[in-house]
């Protein structure tokens, strides 16, 4: 057999193996940025701003009416206006959901995620807050737990997680056919990336 033929013959071979494993490859992608949830009873909810129709706050809620904590922190130092934070925006949508303002905090001082972790922290210590779950949006989720866990070390302070479904799609299913669900999924990374490097 021409060292051609069995060229040839690698090539289909490698090419069926694609078709047939490239699927699974490409949805594992977006798998890797979603956290197992763990949450437990704790003393807190950190809600992560960043939401876009209110989501995070939300599960936030539904967690609180559940028994698994009785106070919320809103994390989110984002402006929205000269004189409105996203943060308000969030106490706004709980308040509304039944939330009383005495099991209500706010963080107003973070930008990212990273200052989500560092200003919580803060918050949590002043406070006496011994465990908290974090909530914010499943594709978030890995992230979010990768800068908590490393922020939070050694502070004897226990985190769990909680994930709430982005309501702009269905799933990260098949993520790379919608263009949407593209940008969510490779924008995430690019950040996960970074954050690795960086911290």
């Amino acid at each position: 057999m021409s060292k051609l033929k069995i060229f040839l013959g690698i090539l289909l071979i490698l090419i069926i193996i694609g078709f047939v494993v490239k699927n699974p490859l490409l949805q594992s992608v977006a798998d890797f940025l979603i956290a197992d949830e763990t949450a437990e009873k704790s003393d807190a909810l950190i809600v992560l701003g960043g939401e876009i129709k209110g989501e995070r706050t939300k599960r936030a809620v539904e967690l609180y009416n559940q028994g698994f904590a009785g106070t919320l922190i809103f994390s989110d130092g984002t402006d929205l206006s000269w004189r409105t934070k996203a943060v308000d925006e969030m106490i706004v949508l709980a308040s509304e959901l039944g939330i009383p303002d005495t099991a209500i905090k706010k963080e107003t001082d973070s930008r990212s995620t990273y200052e989500n972790a560092v200003y919580s922290k803060k918050l949590m210590l002043d406070n006496g807050f011994k465990s908290a779950i974090i909530v914010t949006t499943d594709w978030h989720s890995k992230r979010s737990k990768f800068i908590f866990d490393k922020v939070f070390a050694g502070s004897d302070i226990k985190l769990t997680y909680a994930n709430a479904p982005d309501d702009r799609i269905d799933s990260l299913r098949d993520w790379w056919q919608d263009s949407e669900k593209q940008q969510i999924v490779l924008t995430e990374w690019a950040k996960f990336i970074i954050y690795w490097l960086k911290y």
